[in-house]
């Protein structure tokens, strides 16, 4: 084969390393800057470039060097581990592969060979088009929807779902040597000139193996997807349970100071001091009501939750602060759902105030709204987010700890899950988070 110029790393190696990048990184939940990838994928085409006019490597062991440089350029350059590079430069590799399958329409239309095409950069060009075009729509499609099949951005402390991306990485393994035989067989069709009865049973296990090849992606891809999706229940039911440990103690102690205040009561009762009786009850009545309001939102369960809150806020020596401008009417997320939403923000919100020394600490709340939306404001005094890009992600945290950064991703899930939306401002002094959940 002659050697390759910059026109067809240009018009070809370039654009199709970029879009395997980005088919390869979305689908595994890295949203990267696109003129990143842009950088990277000159930087393959300078690699393809000099592979082929100077090293002079044959086809099969360029395949092979382009894709290991890749993984390699990914990991250092992008910053995706080296287990998460593979599995990225596997899917967007296979979506590279499969719509060349368009390039044997094409070519046999035109009439064209194999050796017409290796001797001709022109025609070689114009039969590998349809690939690279059907290759961007597929990447600007996935990039636009933000679909994810399975996401790579887990915390390296969570040792359960670290096992399933290692099932992953050999599902990787199994679909390359099925693209190493599939590819083997693409190239035999090229060689051959005429349509004759061994090619066309050829191109019927072309056909029969992609057909095979797309389901077992989608079978492993579904039962994945579903174990992935139990153990996002079990981190929920996990913090939920966290939860309703916290506010057992808060009710606990409650249930103690109360018992303590009755016994107080009756035995003054008991002594027929019944003034004292009185103005006890009147001082206790007036410390109730000065450390804790009523909350009525219009929703029995956000009710349960503030007040649980306001009860942690006070053990906490936080002040919180509520403002109820508008009633919840009728709602399109569950109330369970909506119940997690708040609480994780809430507690965000006091374990943010763990953190900093201050004489006065608080956490806002705000219902309000308009005739579209419900708007939740939670405002905290705490220290500054840096990266409120990254707080969202899953597995990204702060804090130490296992099991940490799971929170804020899960509330994210659920508001994506029901067209909501959630944003974060933090300066010096304030941090707020609104979270906007359409009426209808």
């Amino acid at each position: 084969m002659k050697n390759i110029t910059w026109i067809t790393i240009l018009t070809g190696s370039i654009p199709e390393a970029f879009f395997i990048f980005l088919i390869g990184l979305t689908l595994i939940g890295y949203r990267v800057s696109l003129k990143k990838l842009i950088l990277i994928s000159f930087i393959e085409g300078i690699f393809v470039y000099i592979l082929f006019n100077y090293i002079k490597v044959p086809f099969g062991i360029h395949s092979i060097s382009t894709f290991l440089f890749l993984v390699i350029i990914t990991n250092l350059l992008i910053k995706v581990n080296i287990k998460n590079s593979f599995i990225a430069i596997v899917i967007g590799w296979m979506a590279s592969f499969l719509t060349q399958y368009i390039n044997l329409i094409f070519i046999y239309l035109l009439g064209m060979t194999y050796d017409d095409l290796m001797k001709n950069e022109a025609l070689r060009m114009i039969a590998f088009y349809p690939s690279i075009i059907s290759l961007g729509i597929i990447a600007l499609i996935i990039y636009k929807k933000n679909i994810v099949i399975y996401n790579a951005c887990i915390s390296s402390n969570n040792e359960k779902i670290s096992k399933n991306s290692n099932f992953v990485v050999k599902i990787s393994f199994l679909l390359i040597f099925i693209v190493l035989i599939l590819f083997n067989i693409y190239l035999y069709i090229f060689r051959n000139e005429s349509w004759n009865l061994e090619k066309r049973f050829t191109v019927f296990i072309i056909v029969f193996s992609i057909i095979a090849l797309s389901l077992m992606i989608i079978i492993s891809l579904k039962l994945f997807e579903k174990n992935i999706k139990k153990e996002y229940e079990d981190i929920l039911l996990e913090k939920n349970l966290e939860d309703m440990k916290r506010n057992i103690k808060v009710l606990r102690k409650q249930r103690h100071d109360y018992l303590r205040h009755i016994q107080i009561v009756s035995s003054l009762l008991h002594t027929n001091n019944y003034d004292e009786a009185k103005n006890y009850i009147n001082d206790l009545a007036e410390h109730i009501n000065s450390e804790g309001i009523s909350v009525e939102t219009g929703n029995t369960f956000l009710n349960a939750v503030i007040s649980l809150k306001q009860e942690q806020a006070i053990h906490r020596k936080i002040k919180f602060y509520i403002n109820i401008k508008i009633k919840i009417k009728g709602f399109k997320i569950p109330n369970f759902e909506l119940c997690n939403i708040l609480s994780n923000i809430i507690d965000n919100a006091f374990d943010a105030l763990d953190e900093v020394r201050k004489d006065k600490k608080y956490v806002e709340l705000c219902i309000c709204g308009d005739d579209l939306f419900y708007i939740f404001k939670i405002r905290n005094n705490g220290n500054k987010i840096e990266d409120t890009q990254k707080i969202f992600d899953e597995g990204f945290s702060t804090k130490q700890g296992i099991n940490r950064g799971y929170g804020l991703y899960i509330v994210k899930q659920i508001l994506d899950k029901y067209k909501s939306s959630i944003f974060v401002e933090s300066s010096e002094s304030i941090t707020e988070f609104t979270i906007v959940i359409p009426k209808y």
